[in-house]
């Protein structure tokens, strides 16, 4: 195993980050999107890159294996007074290299630039027969806050969300 290089993502890595968005959305139907619903090319990938170098306290953490994309993670920031202090957290990593502590290392490099943009809340959602990644959040601090109910359809099934933070300043 080679070592796991952490990173924010650049536009000119906008074709990898395309290929590993296309393969994780088709292995796995425990993220929020459907692979038409990502970026539907490299181009579309570079802008969306941009777009959160662009904008206040959003940024976008992608985990390399050599040449190769293995997993993302990305914070976007409230945009108003009363909410800028509060990420809203998405993460994810190739079913090839599960169980390496990528989703650790990604969630790590979130919390350490989210605390560089004076954020001080993070939250996020996960489905609720995530067990794997509900046990990694809960490990790194995140408390369960409540139940969305039927708040996904995924493939024919209504799927609750558990909802989670954690508390930056504490």
């Amino acid at each position: 195993m080679s070592e796991i290089i952490y990173r924010p993502a650049e536009a000119k890595e906008a074709e990898a980050i395309y290929i590993f968005g296309r393969q994780l959305l088709s292995e796995t139907s425990l993220m929020l999107l459907y692979p038409e619903e990502r970026a539907k090319s490299a181009e579309d990938m570079r802008f969306v890159i941009q777009r959160f170098h662009e904008m206040p306290r959003h940024f976008l953490v992608n985990a390399w294996d050599g040449s190769v994309c293995v997993g993302e993670a990305l914070c976007m920031g409230g945009q108003f007074n009363r909410n800028k202090h509060v990420g809203r957290v998405g993460v994810g990593v190739l079913a090839s290299h599960y169980g390496q502590g990528i989703g650790k290392g990604l969630m790590l490099e979130i919390e350490c630039i989210a605390k560089e943009n004076e954020i001080s809340r993070l939250d996020l959602t996960v489905m609720s027969h995530n067990e794997r990644a509900h046990r990694l959040y809960l490990s790194m601090g995140y408390s369960d806050e409540g139940v969305n109910k039927h708040s996904l359809f995924v493939d024919g099934q209504w799927i609750d969300e558990i909802m989670m933070a954690k508390l930056l300043d504490e």
